[in-house]
């Protein structure tokens, strides 16, 4: 690619396009309060509120009054949703003689003096939801983190699966895919287990004398793994109460019992043990040496019993119409339910998101409000595997695809003061601008910007930060990946612990841990506030669809790195096509930039020119959904970006390329590159069609 054609795009969109008043910029920065969202943060958190419970329906209520009471239009999505819920789960080392007793292991974390809310009767034990219910036993056998590799690396040690308990830590993957891989392996059930090494004093000083797992922390979750996100039933349309349902032994969720613990559990399985040295890369933070498997004589019963059953809940939505443009939508949300209270995940964004809609809603009440609409949510069941939000776009797909122009997630947003995003390569320079305008907590005269290039540069744009690419693993998906709309996470870390999915995700941690002076949450609500207010009110919403063309050269340039031999013949015949395409694209969309931003060198656009410029990038985004791109999973339609197919949260940029390499598919490999080369082909004669 051209970097001083990036860099080019780069600049035009700082401060020229989307230049605020400087009395809205002044409130957007000003106007959220640290004790408003630490109030908001207390009633969020104040209770468990798993989806489905009456904790969640607390939380649906309170999100619609605090939207109905900012001026906001307000909607309440039912949803009917297939939910698991648990009912009971044990696990039991048995007896090695006749007549002993078992030892029966935690399955629940232990209160901690000085934290009432983890002495919490009504929260509920460890649990991943859709496990299978039974009751299984078998002989041990530990499977590192139950990635792919590992359960191929069993087979190539000629370790025996079939009927045995897994045992395998968290990390590495989504948790739905170790449970998938074991129950592919033949295993009659699964442990997992959060290893200190990974999450606890292998990183940090264990909780309450610091942020980081203790001996009882329990990782909840999901293992559901489709290839479809959403209600597991109703795949590609809207999960209402008399939705056609698909047969849910038809659907392919998990059928082997799986069952979370805590170290302290899994210790006890670990250290009895007799079986071969584990791999190098296989040994955990225990204070003993790891093994393949348990013996013989090492027997663990696992036992869960859970409910699958269609549930209410609801998505919850409040809009701000817009001045001039009101069918043209930014979407700003985070999921509302939790495992537990859920202070961090996820309402340390969903805090921001209402703070928010309200800093906008008070500057729509005193006369200002953006040209395009804002639509902040609250989605619905997220923890069970992305399921409100997609079910809010499979509601109106058509609809979102014509009036959608980006959405924002906070899941978990302001766990830290390190500003971070992960985004489209179209939206990274409005996240960039917005952070150009704000000070660092903490550190006067130093922006937001600098801050984070110094600790994350991006080293083929100097000057820039790093940008992450979007995956699995939260609400952006369903936007992203099925419907093509430009998407970003923002949010801030640092914080020195991990609360993740356990139920010492309460407010005492996080308040010990992250900060009780709200400075992250004040941080990440200015950085949502600026962002959308530069798309939402400029006169062109502030997209660079240009820098795609980078971003794909530089996943050719990591194919070529990672794969050799008798791909190189492949990638020579066809990536030189690619790259052509691309870098005539960028050359074309930095014109239209510099149409689209005219306050210097001409009269500005006129209603009909900035018309066509809006739809024109509208339709660059959406044209990424285009049945060329084939990655072998038809939900996911975006050519540009999907989660991969084997870890569930890592993302797949060229998903269709990816997909051709992982199935050692070299013809397939041709096909998608050249359907990439057209792609810009097209897009660039599209452009110029306006520019002429």
């Amino acid at each position: 690619m051209h970097p001083t054609l990036t860099s080019l795009a780069l600049a035009s969109l700082t401060g020229l396009a989307g230049a605020l008043p400087d009395t809205v910029r002044g409130a957007l920065i000003e106007g959220p309060d640290p004790e408003t969202l630490r109030l908001y943060h207390s009633v969020m958190a104040s209770a468990p509120h798993d989806a489905g419970t009456p904790g969640d329906a607390a939380m649906i209520d309170a999100l619609a009054g605090w939207f109905d009471s900012f001026g906001l239009e307000v909607e309440k999505h039912e949803l009917f949703l297939y939910l698991s819920a648990p009912v009971s789960a044990r696990v039991e080392i048995l007896p090695t003689e006749p007549g002993g007793a078992s030892l029966e292991l935690p399955v629940r974390e232990a209160p901690v003096e000085g934290d009432a809310f983890s002495a919490e009767p009504d929260l509920r034990p460890g649990w991943n939801a859709y496990a299978g219910s039974g009751v299984v036993e078998g002989e041990v056998v530990y499977a590192n983190y139950g990635r792919l590799e590992d359960f191929q690396a069993l087979k190539e040690m000629g370790v025996e699966t079939e009927g045995r308990i897994i045992l395998a830590r968290y990390g590495g993957n989504y948790r739905g895919y170790k449970a998938k891989y074991a129950e592919q392996a033949g295993a009659a059930g699964l442990i997992i287990f959060t290893d200190p090494a990974d999450s606890g004093w292998g990183r940090g000083l264990p909780y309450p004398e610091g942020g980081y797992a203790n001996e009882t922390h329990i990782q909840r979750g999901s293992i559901k793994t489709l290839d479809y996100y959403g209600d597991p039933l109703t795949p590609f349309v809207e999960a209402t109460e008399d939705a056609e349902r698909l047969d849910p032994a038809e659907v392919g969720l998990p059928t082997i019992p799986v069952q979370p613990v805590p170290w302290k559990a899994a210790q006890q399985i670990l250290e009895r043990m007799t079986g071969d040295d584990v791999p190098a890369g296989w040994q955990g933070g225990l204070p003993m040496r790891y093994r393949l498997t348990g013996g013989d004589a090492l027997r663990v019963r696992v036992s869960v019993e859970q409910t699958r059953d269609i549930v209410e809940t609801a998505n919850v939505l409040g809009t701000l119409r817009g001045s001039t443009h009101p069918d043209e939508v930014i979407i700003i949300g985070c999921h509302h339910d939790a495992w537990g209270f859920g202070a961090g995940d996820p309402t340390a964004g969903l805090m921001c998101v209402v703070e928010a809609a309200r800093v906008f809603g008070e500057l729509a009440q005193e006369g200002w409000r953006p040209a395009r609409s804002i639509v902040f949510a609250g989605w619905a069941a997220e923890e069970h595997g992305i399921v409100g939000s997609v079910e809010y776009v499979e509601s109106r797909p058509d609809w979102l695809r014509e009036h959608a122009v980006a959405y924002l997630n906070l899941d978990m947003a302001a766990m830290g003061t390190n500003f971070g995003s992960s985004a489209s390569p179209s939206l990274r320079p409005v996240i960039v601008e917005a952070a150009a305008m704000l000070d660092q907590p903490g550190e006067p005269g130093t922006t937001v910007l600098e801050h984070w290039i110094d600790r994350s540069g991006e080293p083929t744009m100097p000057g820039m930060p790093r940008f992450g690419h979007l995956g699995g693993g939260s609400d952006h998906v369903g936007f992203l990946c099925h419907v093509c709309v430009p998407s970003a996470s923002l949010g801030g870390g640092g914080a020195r612990g991990v609360s993740y999915h356990s139920m010492y995700d309460n407010l005492n941690w996080y308040r010990a841990v992250v900060g009780d002076d709200y400075a992250s949450a004040r941080m990440v609500t200015q950085m949502t506030l600026l962002t959308a207010a530069l798309l939402a009110d400029a006169p062109v919403p502030e997209l660079d669809p240009s820098l795609y063309a980078a971003a794909v050269g530089d996943q050719l340039d990591q194919i070529e790195r990672a794969h050799s031999g008798a791909w190189e013949a492949v990638f020579g015949s066809v990536h030189p096509a690619v790259r052509t395409a691309a870098e005539r694209f960028e050359s074309t969309a930095v014109r239209l930039q510099q149409a689209a931003l005219r306050t210097e060198s001409g009269p500005p656009l006129s209603a009909g020119e900035s018309a066509s410029i809006r739809r024109l990038l509208r339709e660059i985004e959406r044209s990424w959904c285009d049945e060329r791109f084939d990655d072998g999973r038809p939900w996911y339609r975006n050519g540009f970006a999907a989660p991969d197919a084997t870890s569930g949260y890592a993302a797949w940029i060229l998903p269709g390329l990816r997909a051709a390499l992982q199935d050692e598919d070299p013809a397939r490999y041709r096909e998608q590159a050249l359907a990439y080369a057209q792609w810009f082909v097209d897009q660039t004669e599209r452009l110029s069609e306006v520019l002429e």
